[in-house]
């Protein structure tokens, strides 16, 4: 171990008893603690703090912070944890404004849920909704979704409604 990195995690460890919690301390499994540190977030922001324990606990939180405060790990880390603990259909929809919103949210979803084996399906306007629709019909574990794409397919096939029938998460 060279010294840099004792200096740069006793720094780290400083930081938290001061402001806070590490990972390990807001009850995500140890999977998703190694995935943070080989990701680079060695401890968790602020919003993280106030928002994954009560996630984790199945209450309702509403988190709002700046761009770029660690908002979407916030909910992410969460959904993940209890979709480890029931991998099976549907469990969690993400509803977000855009499409380009909807792939950044798939790309977090992909590198913090990689050892879960995460099967997501993103459904949004200007894709082919036949391939969407077989894809909601085949249950991956989560669904990133517009609301006027997934209204619409709702709408139009009847497949698609009982897709979701044991979902847990709703996250918009």
């Amino acid at each position: 171990m060279n010294p840099s990195s004792v200096a740069n995690d006793r720094e780290v460890l400083d930081k938290a008893a001061t402001y806070g919690k590490m990972f390990d301390d807001l009850g995500l499994a140890e999977w998703g603690v190694n995935t943070c540190r080989e990701l680079g977030m060695r401890m968790p922001r602020h919003v993280q703090q106030r928002c994954i324990p009560p996630v984790l606990e199945g209450r309702h939180v509403l988190g709002i912070d700046e761009t770029r405060s660690g908002k979407t790990a916030a909910f992410v880390l969460p959904i993940l944890y209890r979709l480890a603990e029931h991998p099976f259909g549907v469990f969690a929809i993400v509803v977000t404004a855009t499409r380009e919103l909807a792939f950044q949210l798939a790309e977090q979803f992909r590198a913090l849920g990689s050892v879960v084996h995460l099967r997501i399906t993103v459904v949004v306007g200007g894709m082919d909704m036949l391939k969407q629709a077989k894809d909601l019909v085949a249950r991956p574990h989560l669904v990133i979704a517009t609301p006027e794409r997934i209204h619409v397919l709702l709408r139009d096939n009847p497949d698609i409604s009982p897709v979701f029938s044991r979902t847990k998460v709703v996250s918009l």
